[in-house]
């Protein structure tokens, strides 16, 4: 067995030569700074956050036209994105004379009245967009429904318009942006909410082979 090696004796430790309050503010000089610098880069975290938001906040606004600058008259509900970012559509419901409306006909008998309702159905035949949700991207609109006035149609198109504006047609829209932050638009008044919840009831879509029954009038 080989014998063993002693190990070199360890050097004394040095004694630090500065006084002990220099050592001490130091220590605390450095941990206050690494306090701060932590603070100021969730500071900026936090600034590039917003900012990332705001620069991809939509502004979606809904709205019921009934004219057609340079084109023939027409009727139609369209959803246009004013903000930076887009738009997430997640709800769109239509109210005339006090209740919903599920669909396009639907609309139409309620605003012509009975006297005239399946003639002005057959009439207005309308161009739909019947997807139950739509995506709006910025600066960007969609057509959920327009009715093109026709020398046919002529006078069931004016007794329709009219009817639409006299009983005070209102849509109401909910959207939500990319980061699911949500907003209501009624009487083009946006008020955040927490998310956009659906009620088939009340939803409009545009083809009666797929709306839901309308509510009962309040």
């Amino acid at each position: 067995m080989a014998p063993e090696i002693p190990e070199p004796p360890h050097p004394p430790h040095k004694a630090s030569s500065l006084p002990r309050w220099l050592e001490w503010t130091t220590a605390i000089s450095a941990l206050v700074i690494s306090i701060c610098s932590i603070g100021i880069a969730v500071y900026n975290a936090g600034i590039e956050s917003r900012l990332l938001k705001a620069n991809s906040y939509p502004y979606l606004v809904s709205g019921f036209n009934d004219a057609n600058p340079g084109g023939p008259d027409r009727i139609s509900i369209e959803l246009l994105n004013n903000g930076v970012g887009p738009a997430d559509e997640r709800s769109l419901r239509i109210k005339l004379g006090g209740h919903y409306i599920s669909d396009v006909k639907t609309l139409v008998r309620e605003a012509v009245g009975p006297a005239e309702a399946e003639e002005a159905v057959e009439a207005l035949k309308d161009v739909h967009d019947n997807e139950p949700t739509r995506f709006v991207a910025s600066k960007d609109h969609v057509v959920v429904f327009q009715i093109d006035k026709t020398p046919e149609n002529a006078r069931l198109w004016e007794l329709f318009d009219q009817a639409l504006n006299r009983k005070g047609m209102s849509v109401e829209v909910c959207y939500c942006s990319v980061f699911e932050e949500c907003w209501t638009v009624r009487d083009y008044i946006h008020t955040p909410v927490k998310a956009c919840v659906r009620d088939p009831g009340s939803e409009f879509r545009p083809s009666s082979r797929y709306a839901a029954s309308p509510l009962p009038q309040s």
